[in-house]
């Protein structure tokens, strides 16, 4: 599963229940499972389809009395995967001895939001929606609320996704009320209290990751390095920054950003052609199979050869194995060997023959190499 953390500006320090529910994983062999020892229901059946979980630490929250305002960068959420479930914790003091709130929930993906006055808000916040609660009922210090059709009605807003016509309503009727509180704000008399959100406050969502192999020709995990804020991308022999076509000499390497910088050693230079298919007969008569093979009596069953880069991309097709083991290979040369170029997708081959004495068809599954790639 994979389990990402956002939003937090102290770096060194993660969310203990992102930290238990890692631990909940690795323990229950499953994302479900984690989750029920974590706290969620143990039937609950939309987390047996949960692969990934992301907690999102709101950037900034504030009270205006019984009147909660929570803003959280929503922006790594992708709409492309199937939301499960969405939780919203609150673990507040004051928020927990309210017998009523009102919560409205914002996007905004300023770098900072103002948690000690009102000299920088967050800026072009983009309403969610909002809800109401009592806290005072739950003994948990936790206070846990189910925002998942919330989430979803704003990440599918103007798609196909369908939302009950009145909660649609309700919705609208929400949007209205949040306009109308918002320009009253000024004029109220009452004082706005910002608190801290660290381990306070804090955005769960359980989802289907979509984004499989097969999809999008790479595996999940170079799909996130590539697209992570953490990670700067080296274009080798590509100056003027235009995408072309990967070769031997021109292919996409990552360089971890903060621990190798400029440091970095030079991707290495295959000195053989890289990994690819090629021909490989197979002739029965040669291996005296022929007095009961029928028919093929030959057939290209391809093998791989070639070299495999450090580091590896998309290209070669490599297991999230393989891409950690050309990384450390790249780093670090003499304690690892190069991964190997082998097959990764193999093909049937309808065969007749003799069997027993009687003649039989069968359809052999993984006698023919489709596609090879660095393992």
């Amino acid at each position: 599963p994979a389990l990402r953390h956002r939003g937090s500006q102290h770096k060194s320090r993660y969310p203990r229940y992102m930290m238990h529910l890692y631990r909940s994983v690795k323990s229950a062999g499953g994302v479900a499972a984690a989750a029920a020892t974590a706290g969620q229901a143990e039937d609950n059946p939309v987390l047996k389809e949960s692969n990934s979980v992301l907690s999102l630490v709101a950037k900034s929250c504030h009270q205006i009395g019984d009147k909660w305002s929570v803003t959280f960068d929503m922006s790594s959420i992708s709409a492309d995967d199937d939301v499960q479930l969405s939780e919203l914790r609150f673990r507040l003091p004051s928020f927990s001895a309210s017998k009523r709130v009102t919560v409205e929930i914002f996007h905004s993906r300023e770098q900072e939001c103002a948690e000690e006055s009102d000299s920088q808000p967050c800026q072009d916040r983009l309403f969610l929606g909002s809800f109401s609660a009592s806290p005072a009922d739950t003994n948990s210090s936790w206070k846990i609320f189910n925002v998942t059709a919330l989430l979803k009605y704003w990440l599918h807003q103007g798609e196909s996704f369908e939302v009950p016509e009145e909660e649609h309503k309700e919705r609208l009727e929400q949007g209205q009320q949040h306009k109308h509180h918002a320009n009253s704000t000024k004029s109220s008399s009452e004082r706005k209290v910002y608190h801290k959100t660290v381990d306070r406050v804090m955005m769960v969502v359980f989802s289907k990751h979509n984004h499989s192999r097969e999809e999008t020709g790479m595996p999940t995990l170079i799909h996130t390095v590539e697209h992570s804020k953490y990670i700067t991308l080296d274009k080798v022999g590509d100056q003027s920054g235009r995408r072309q076509k990967r070769n031997r000499n021109e292919q996409e390497r990552v360089k971890l950003a903060g621990n190798v910088g400029s440091t970095a050693p030079t991707p290495e230079s295959p000195k053989s052609p890289l990994c690819r298919k090629v021909d490989m007969w197979v002739d029965f008569d040669q291996i005296g199979w022929n007095q009961w093979i029928v028919h093929p009596k030959r057939y290209n069953a391809f093998r791989c050869e070639g070299e495999c880069p450090c580091p590896v991309d998309e290209t070669f097709n490599p297991t999230n194995h393989a891409y950690m083991q050309s990384l450390v290979k790249l780093y670090h040369p003499d304690k690892v060997p190069s991964i190997s170029c082998v097959p990764s997708r193999l093909g049937p081959l309808s065969m007749l023959y003799y069997e027993n004495g009687e003649l039989v068809l069968r359809h052999h599954e993984e006698m023919m190499v489709e596609e090879c790639g660095c393992h």
